[in-house]
């Protein structure tokens, strides 16, 4: 991956009702926030290169009538589009494909559940003495079930129209197409609901899953369908065989109080960490959270989870003593160690400001005065030279040469192939420092001319003796060589 990667990230954007703020002054407290930890404080933070939005796109609508609620959902999204819209315009040189959105439970259009589920007749639940049927009672708390209970109807459901039933997510699939206009498709079909979002040139690959699964007006819990894990862990094998680190990222916590259940069963990281995603982002509990979970203790394997408080809740939607939050995640690679050094920054709305024009200052983690914190992860790719070297070729004949050249300068030299490489984007990029650099011991006469070339352009006659006394005779007697050689004498 590049030498350090800042990621953005955010969650929980349902704008609040009674304390709303509008997307030009959001947009603007951010871009305000980034000048001030980028340049003033200490430690200074890098600029974002990527975003990742952790669900709750939209607040949703509990309209009763149903045009009204398309309506105000759709104008929901309209905002969110032209607010993310934005925040790539100002941090990611207008690059939507470096901005990460999954849904959250907020996304789940409730009319589409209502509609799908039928009350069982009370003959079915009860017997003639009116004792419970028990097979539907222990139906209804399995996790795949199709079975609800309604504690304000008290009364058991069933989904009797599985196609309604998946349309729940209709309107952030319709939102999703558009903002990536039209290179990104949502599946309605639970098994699909998860995106690769892959980065060649920072080398890690983001996998965004739903974790929306089951999830409606009678189920609150989070959950990721079972064949989005088994199919994308076939997906991250290929992407470590690239060098990628893998970051996942959902909408709920993995962890919830003895009298909650709108959380997501945190032994679904154990499935994570079996699939090597190393760092996991999340929202939906509206406050900052970093935890770290073992699989193995004996092995150290593990993954980071880090999760961002809401950026647009109100008072209502806010724990007790927290704040409107976001977070920016510093990621950097030490190559003599085979570690990464991942620092979380919480940054948090001061008390001071308003809510709907709100000034954000460095946040604290948990109860501690810290603002940042920095940890080292081991990194788990073990590259695969032929699979990398293909992400290197596609680089090039894509004309990204400075992003082929700093994947090709970590890699083996000794390779003819990596050798041929960059020589090749050298000579594209005019990058005659690092000619001189990584060739300064040439093994071709291909490679001795761009050396002397080099050598010459920034007048290292230094360099030049030191090639003649270090090269193969054969090379040094080439006519070529010669040549160059004696005119870089002459000028120098």
């Amino acid at each position: 991956m590049a030498d350090k990667t800042s990621i953005l990230h955010i969650s929980d954007l349902h704008r609040s009702k009674e304390l709303p703020i509008s997307n030009g002054p959001l947009v603007s407290s951010l871009i305000s926030d980034r000048d001030k930890y980028v340049d003033e404080e200490t430690p200074n933070i890098c600029s974002p290169n990527l975003i990742i939005v952790s669900g709750d796109i939209v607040r949703g609508s509990s309209n009763p009538d149903v045009l009204q609620s398309i309506d105000e959902i759709e104008n929901q999204y309209n905002e969110a589009e032209e607010f993310l819209t934005s925040l790539c315009d100002n941090f990611l040189d207008g690059d939507k494909k470096k901005l990460i959105i999954i849904p959250g439970n907020h996304d789940i259009d409730w009319k589409y559940s209502k509609e799908s589920m039928e009350k069982l007749d009370k003959a079915a639940v009860f017997d003639t003495e009116n004792n419970i049927n028990w097979a539907i009672l222990k139906d209804a708390f399995t996790p795949q079930s199709s079975t609800r209970w309604s504690w304000k109807d008290l009364s058991f459901f069933k989904i009797k129209n599985t196609d309604i039933y998946n349309k729940r997510l209709a309107a952030f699939a319709k939102f999703y197409h558009k903002f990536y206009d039209g290179d990104r498709t949502y599946s309605l079909n639970p098994a699909d609901q998860y995106d690769i979002f892959d980065y060649p040139e920072l080398d890690l690959s983001v996998i965004a899953y739903s974790s929306c699964y089951n999830n409606d007006h009678l189920r609150f819990v989070g959950d990721i369908h079972p064949d989005c894990i088994s199919k994308s862990s076939s997906d991250i094998r290929e992407l470590i065989k690239r060098g990628r680190l893998i970051i996942g990222t959902w909408h709920h916590n993995t962890k919830g109080g003895p009298f909650e259940s709108n959380y997501m069963d945190g032994s679904i990281l154990k499935n994570f960490i079996d699939s090597k995603i190393s760092i996991g982002f999340h929202g939906h509990q509206h406050r900052m959270e970093a935890i770290h979970e073992h699989n193995d203790i004996i092995q150290q394997k593990s993954i980071i989870v880090i999760g961002a408080g809401t950026l647009c809740g109100g008072r209502e939607e806010l724990p007790t003593g927290t704040n409107r939050q976001y977070n920016v995640i510093e990621l950097d690679r030490e190559m003599d160690e085979g570690k990464l050094e991942v620092t979380l920054h919480v940054r948090e709305k001061s008390e001071s400001s308003s809510f709907n024009n709100p000034i954000w200052i460095p946040g604290r983690i948990a109860s501690s005065n810290a603002s940042f914190y920095s940890f080292k992860i081991k990194d788990p790719r073990k590259v695969d030279i032929t699979t990398q070297m293909l992400d290197i070729e596609k680089l090039i004949s894509n004309g990204d040469y400075g992003n082929a050249k700093s994947k090709l300068i970590k890699m083996d030299l000794n390779d003819a192939f990596v050798r041929g490489f960059l020589l090749q984007c050298i000579i594209e990029t005019d990058d005659h420092e690092l000619a001189i650099e990584k060739f300064a011991k040439p093994q071709s006469i291909k490679e001795t001319v761009i050396v002397f070339n080099a050598a010459t352009r920034l007048k290292r006659m230094d360099v030049i003796n030191e090639v003649v006394t270090s090269i193969d005779e054969k090379i040094i007697k080439d006519p070529t060589v010669k040549q160059l050689f004696n005119q870089a004498k002459a000028m120098l």
